[in-house]
């Protein structure tokens, strides 16, 4: 069990990434900038751990038996990963609204490498984490040039472990933002908080 768990931490730990970049834009570069949209791809190597987009992809075509052999197709990953694209989307344009209000349009551009959410056997028997990783790219929403890069910003945030744990945290979201939201505003935040220079 202790081995399995440092892998679980492990791996948490890198959706967070390593990565530091500087802000290289001053203040009036970033008061001078309107965002227009966040757009959502996926990098080639991306990994998505997310159980509830595999259940709904398998109601969605009446499957009850045997799930992920049955969902682990091409059009079952397209499948959650649209839908998990499009929350990611609306996610971080919530979190960014009324922060750039300038005159030059710019474009936020995720390219997604890892996004987890740990199921709750898991983190009952071994342990696990929530998070997300991405590229982020600002980009002149006329030219597509871009303006300031953050390679594989990353988020997380903590999972309840055990029986007791997880228990916790279900009763926790039952009122409104999921574990999924979570993630999203908070991927959404730090990428606000770097380019704002509020960390």
């Amino acid at each position: 069990m202790g081995i399995a768990r440092l892998a679980v931490l492990a791996g948490a730990l890198a959706l967070t990434g390593c990565v530091t970049v500087e802000n290289s834009l001053s203040t009036d570069d970033i008061a001078k900038m309107k965002l227009t949209g966040v757009t959502v791809a996926w990098a080639p190597d991306a990994t998505i751990q997310w159980d509830d987009g595999i259940r709904a992809y398998a109601a969605s075509k009446g499957i009850v038996e045997d799930m992920a052999t049955a969902t682990n197709t091409p059009e079952g990953k397209a499948f959650v990963r649209n839908a998990l694209a499009s929350r990611i989307k609306a996610g971080v344009e919530k979190t960014m609204a009324g922060e750039l209000n300038g005159t030059r349009p710019v474009r936020l551009e995720l390219a997604v490498h890892n996004f987890m959410i740990s199921g709750a056997v898991q983190r009952i028997v071994i342990g696990g984490g929530h998070g997300m990783n991405a590229d982020a790219r600002l980009v002149d929403a006329r030219t597509g040039a871009v303006i300031i890069a953050h390679p594989k910003l990353g988020a997380a945030i903590a999972a309840g472990q055990g029986l007791i744990g997880t228990a916790v945290e279900a009763a926790m979201t039952n009122g409104g933002e999921t574990t999924v939201d979570n993630v999203i505003a908070r991927y959404g935040a730090n990428y606000r908080d770097w380019l704002l220079r509020r960390a």
